[in-house]
């Protein structure tokens, strides 16, 4: 809930800043988020760390909303797939992961949330992130494999960090 409250306030001050009338929004936004944390009833005192959650998958799918994100996937021929962090986020580690495929497909979008994904080394990356009032950052070494991985996505008030 003080996340909640702190980015309510956030966009107290850009309204006040830029001009535009943000208020209608961050109200709504506002008994949005509240709505969905009471729905969950989770409250500060029991949220749990992430545990992590080592699969096989070919194809990641993950959708996080005010949860945490802790997987590890150690498949032999991953095929891509998209991450979707909202009110959330946390780590995904695909440093294990083989491959067959030349061209991989990875969607990551964060939306008051963010999360990081450590992709093998090796690998050539084409991020093409798009950072509203956040982070898409790529801190991948150059790879000299044959394996691309192309990652498209967007961090809205969040942040994303790739890095292997």
């Amino acid at each position: 809930m003080r996340i909640i409250i702190g980015i309510f306030i956030l966009v107290l001050g850009l309204s006040a800043l830029t001009g535009l009338s943000l208020m209608k929004y961050a109200v709504s936004l506002f008994l949005i988020a509240a709505g969905l944390v009471l729905i969950s009833g989770r409250t500060q005192n029991n949220w749990e760390p992430a545990k992590k959650v080592v699969t096989n998958e070919d194809q990641i799918h993950e959708v996080v909303i005010f949860g945490p994100l802790n997987k590890t996937v150690k498949s032999d021929n991953f095929k891509g797939g998209k991450i979707t962090a909202v009110f959330g986020g946390g780590e995904v580690d695909l440093s294990q992961v083989k491959t067959t495929e030349k061209n991989i497909n990875l969607e990551f979008v964060a939306v008051f949330g963010g999360g990081k994904l450590i992709i093998p080394k090796g690998w050539k990356v084409n991020s093409q992130g798009v950072a509203i009032f956040g982070g898409y950052t790529s801190k991948v070494a150059a790879g000299e494999g044959e394996t691309v991985l192309n990652i498209k996505g967007a961090a809205v008030f969040g942040g994303v960090e790739i890095l292997n």
